[in-house]
């Protein structure tokens, strides 16, 4: 069973903790379970129910008056919303719960209405991106099991998978920025990286897909091949003891005078140092996307 800490709620609802205590203590709303030794936390259903009171709040709802709803209400009420930012916020929800419930059919339902309303690129580039950046933190704290996170993985894998392969076939040349894409020895988590290769391809920019679990050993040898202009990866849950300094020290070692780009939830939970002028840190894969925008318009990186 998924367990969340109030911690987690505000990562995933965007509501400070306090304010959710606030809630809990005055109105009685999404009230933690207990372990036998006392300790708080929430359940699947919490999170559905905070993530919805949370919407609903965002929106112009008080409190108060959401308190005095029902949950039918509340349903009732968040479905009969036509304001567009509200419907996607919802969807992208929608979408985590489907994913901790491990409902696939639900999940991918979602996503093929979303393709069929809004075409396959617009939900690439927004709902499974925001979906993304909302799961990758609950990835990185352990707070989907494995299995959730295959199931839902392997159909944004699909759908991402196919999005690039309808985009039109490209040759390297000398004038194309090329760019080398892989995950450290130990990181599996090959969704953002897929996603990348998929902007790339669509900004005319030219991948080499190296994929997750790579060795710096390879990465190098692919380096010394093929002399990519930037080399791009993604942190997401690497092991405990992975120390990003220390890698990134190897890196650049093993692929001098190159660019680095480093992005992933993981970089929000790590100290990290930015002393190297070869690595490049984004915070977000919307940042990423910033930066293949405007490689492909200038040829050159926005420099901080």
């Amino acid at each position: 069973m998924n367990k969340f800490s109030i911690k987690d709620l505000e990562n995933l609802t965007g509501i400070k903790a306090h304010t959710l205590r606030v809630w809990e203590q005055r109105h009685g709303i999404i009230i933690p379970k207990r372990t036998d030794t006392n300790i708080r936390y929430y359940d699947a259903e919490d999170l559905k129910k905070a993530l919805k009171v949370s919407l609903l709040n965002k929106y112009g709802y008080k409190i108060s008056r959401i308190q005095k709803m029902g949950d039918l209400e509340i349903d009732n009420t968040i479905n009969q919303k036509a304001d567009d930012d509200f419907k996607f916020e919802n969807t992208v929800n929608k979408l985590l719960i489907d994913a901790v419930n491990m409902d696939t059919v639900a999940f991918e339902d979602k996503i093929d209405d979303y393709i069929n309303t809004n075409g396959l690129e617009q939900t690439i580039e927004h709902l499974l991106f925001a979906f993304l950046d909302k799961v990758g933190l609950m990835w990185m704290t352990n707070r989907i099991l494995p299995a959730q996170e295959h199931l839902t993985s392997n159909i944004i894998s699909r759908k991402i998978l196919l999005a690039t392969e309808k985009l039109p076939s490209q040759r390297h040349n000398s004038k194309t920025p090329s760019f080398l894409l892989f995950l450290p020895e130990g990181e599996i988590h090959e969704l953002a990286l897929l996603y990348v290769h998929y902007l790339l391809r669509k900004h005319n920019l030219y991948p080499i897909y190296l994929g997750p679990d790579s060795p710096i050993n390879d990465v190098a040898f692919v380096f010394k091949k093929l002399q990519p202009n930037y080399l791009y990866t993604h942190l997401t849950s690497v092991s405990k003891d992975f120390d990003v300094n220390k890698y990134l020290g190897k890196l650049t070692d093993a692929c001098p005078s190159t660019n680095i780009f480093v992005s992933g939830s993981m970089l929000q939970k790590i100290n990290y140092s930015s002393g190297n002028k070869d690595v490049v840190f984004l915070n977000t894969l919307k940042e990423v996307k910033e930066q293949i925008i405007y490689i492909e318009k200038y040829g050159n990186y926005i420099k901080h």
